[in-house]
Parts: C-alpha cells; sequence; structure tokens
C-alpha cells in the first residue's frame, strides 16, 4: 500500500474493520496496532493513519522512529511536524482518507484537536462506530465545571465507545457521564515480550559492558517540569547522605536537561549520577537490564507506558500516586511502592525501603511485576477493540438531556 496517502490503500475491496489514528507513531503505537492486527475476530483487517511523520507533540523533540515497511500505515503528511502542518488541513485530510477506507470502526486519539473531532464526526455521519482512545485522568489538569460540563456533551455526542487505560481513567469518563457498559480496557500497553527478552539476554552479560553502574535507581522520560526529575534528584541526594549507596541513572531528553544536570554537579555525589540522554527502542533495554529499581515521580501524568517497560523487564517500580497507572499497575509491597509527590520525604522513604529489601524480595517483587503486567499487552488492546467490532453497527448512545 502507499505510505503517503496518494495510492491505494488496500488490495481487496472489502470495507476495513478497523482504522486506528495516531498523530505520530511511536514504538508501542506500532505494538497496539500488532495487537488489533493479530486479534482473531478482525482478520488482519485493520488501517492505520499516522497524520504526521516529522516531529510530534513534544515540540523540538523527535520521538518517533521508522515504521516497518510490511504494515498498512497511512502517513498523511510525511515530511511535516505537528506544530505547522495545519490542524485544519489535517482534518481534511484524515476525511478524505477515511472516506477511501471506509472503516467500521474508528478509533479516535483524544477529542482535543481538530483532527480527532474531524475523525469522529466522519464516523457519525458515516453510521459507523467512533470510539475514544483516552488517558485522561480527573487530576491531570485544574478542572472548571463549565469546561468539564462542555467536555461531557461533546465527547457523548461524538462517541458510541471509549478504550481507557485503567481505574482512574474509567472513574474520569463516568464522573463525565460516558455509560460505563461502553467502555473498554487496556489502551495503555507496549511490547512485553520484548522488553523481557532482551532484558533477560542483557543480564548475562555485564554492566560495566555498557559503561553503567551495578545496580542503580533508573528514570526513563523527558526531562520537563511535570517529570518532577528534579524532586527525584533531591529525595535521591537526601537518601544518599543518609547512607544509601545505590547510583542513579536518568534517561531522556528535554527541556529541564541543562537545570538537571547542573543541580546534580552541585551534589557531593554527583559521580553516581548519570545522565546518558534520549535512546531508542533498541537502547532501552540495556537500562531496564542493569537497573535494581525504576522509579516515576512526575507531578502529572497520564498513564506512564515507561513503568510497563520496566515491569516487563522484572524490575520492582516505584510510582508517584499522581500517574495514571499507579492504582492498575503498582501492588503496594509485592511489586513496588506508591508515593505522593506533594509530601517531602515520601519518595525518599521508598528509596530506602527498595535498597533495605533482601536480594530475594527485590526478585520476588521483579517477579510480581511481570505477573501484574502481563496482562496489559497490545494482544489484549486487540481483543477489547474487537469487542467493540462484534457488537455491530447501527447501536448509537441513548440520548441526553
Amino acid at each position: 500500500m502507499s505510505k503517503n496517502g496518494l495510492g491505494p490503500v488496500h488490495d481487496n475491496p472489502q470495507h476495513t474493520a478497523v482504522a486506528v489514528i495516531w498523530i505520530d507513531w511511536y514504538p508501542y503505537h506500532v505494538a497496539r496496532f500488532i495487537g488489533l492486527r493479530s486479534a482473531p475476530e478482525l482478520a488482519g483487517n485493520v488501517t492505520g493513519i499516522e497524520l504526521v511523520g516529522g516531529i510530534g507533540v513534544h515540540a523540538g523533540l523527535k520521538f518517533r522512529e521508522e515504521l516497518p515497511d510490511d504494515l498498512p500505515v497511512l502517513t498523511l503528511m510525511p515530511d511535516a511536524d505537528w506544530q505547522r502542518a495545519g490542524q485544519l488541513r489535517l482534518a481534511r485530510k484524515l476525511w478524505k482518507t477515511l472516506s477511501k477506507v471506509d472503516p467500521q470502526v474508528v478509533l479516535v486519539p483524544g477529542y482535543y484537536t481538530l483532527p480527532a473531532i474531524a475523525a469522529a464526526l466522519w464516523a457519525k455521519l458515516h453510521r459507523r462506530q467512533s470510539v475514544l482512545m483516552t488517558e485522561s485522568t480527573a487530576g491531570d489538569h485544574i478542572r472548571v465545571w463549565w469546561k468539564e460540563k462542555a467536555k461531557a456533551l461533546l465527547i457523548r455526542t461524538l462517541f458510541d465507545w471509549a478504550v481507557a487505560g485503567g481505574t482512574a481513567h474509567r472513574r474520569y469518563l463516568e464522573e463525565l457521564g460516558f455509560p460505563m457498559d461502553r467502555v473498554m480496557r487496556f489502551y495503555d500497553v507496549v511490547d512485553n515480550s520484548y522488553f523481557h527478552r532482551k532484558a533477560s539476554e542483557l543480564r548475562r552479560r555485564s554492566a560495566s559492558e555498557f559503561s553503567l553502574p551495578p545496580g542503580y535507581f533508573l528514570y526513563v522520560g523527558r526531562l520537563s517540569e511535570e517529570k518532577n526529575v528534579d524532586g527525584l534528584l533531591a529525595e535521591w541526594i537526601r537518601y544518599r547522605e543518609g547512607g544509601g549507596t545505590w547510583p542513579l541513572v536518568i534517561v531522556g531528553n528535554g527541556p529541564a536537561s541543562r537545570e538537571l544536570q547542573q543541580q546534580a554537579s552541585l551534589s557531593a555525589f554527583a559521580p553516581d549520577i548519570h545522565f546518558a540522554g534520549h535512546k531508542g527502542l533498541s537502547e532501552l533495554p540495556t537500562f531496564y537490564a542493569f537497573a535494581r529499581c525504576f522509579v516515576l515521580p512526575s507531578t502529572r501524568e497520564p498513564w506512564g507506558l515507561v513503568v510497563n517497560e520496566a515491569m516487563a523487564a522484572g524490575l520492582p517500580v516505584i510510582v508517584s500516586s499522581r500517574c495514571g497507572c499507579a492504582e492498575d499497575l503498582v501492588d503496594p509491597a509485592k511489586n513496588g511502592f506508591v508515593f505522593n509527590p506533594a509530601v517531602p520525604g515520601d519518595l525518599g522513604q521508598c528509596l530506602c525501603k527498595m535498597e533495605d529489601a533482601a536480594p530475594r524480595e527485590l526478585a520476588r517483587m521483579g517477579t510480581r511485576s511481570e505477573e501484574i503486567i502481563g496482562r496489559y499487552s497490545p494482544r489484549a488492546f486487540g481483543e477489547e477493540v474487537a469487542a467493540i467490532a462484534n457488537a455491530g453497527i447501527g447501536h448509537p448512545l441513548h440520548s441526553y438531556s
């Protein structure tokens, strides 16, 4: 099939069962897409639509990697960046593409962009099933009542179904009045088998081969204010001042990079703080393989897919209560700890608890992580969407007053 939106989309004349849309596709989008195509009920009859092939929603940072050539994914503007492409132009291209693909089910990424609204409207006007893919929670932002009323009306009007990340996301949809019998699960998944397999292979080698310290706390993600990496650094320094010994490895890049490195350089423990920079999919398993514990300290995080990756690699985790995944992925004291980033010292106590755990206990926690994350797989996401497709067409939501 054509990758630029100009050529034929399918070699067969039948309608596409599912079209899934994302702005710019990362490896976890590819994993979800493969999960969709693996669902027997969909018989592989799934088309992907990528809006832009350049820099996506994170201005100045390109996280997208090249898509496999054998996947039926259509990139509408391969050389364009999200900020410059123009949402009206993208919405028009998307409308035309959906008319060509003619899917029975349209998976829409959110409700806050013009292309997303256009996709949902296309589905409604053509009597197709419109599905909201969402990882929004009530705590993501300060909520204003009248905006919430308008949002509630919008999503109930535009969408027949929703696929949510977890408990906090389902709860927010319920607060917005979306019918719970139309909310499916397992939106936030990654390729678990990849991270498990690669980490297991790498552990046969030594951390020193990769210029990494022995057993460390690990952070992976953007270096930006809401990620609270400065808070992690401060708590880690206090943990070391109290006698802690584990190093800290920080993987990622972003607008706070310079300030964080300066903050680290002023510490007496600077030699044990390692900034690795941004790493792609092929490089990440190395960092998971030799860590003892993964930490996600965000003050705002809709889900936190890096937690999925770390758990698939068999790591205990320490996760902020502000992360959307905390309720679902952390079994307190069984595979990790949840802390409140607004409480000074709360994270530091968790760091100490991890180091105090015996090696056998850490291994048990890592095993429990693998058990929990095993339920959150691309295949599970595909099965949830297949259930929507099997529900058929022509079953609109009840009307709202």
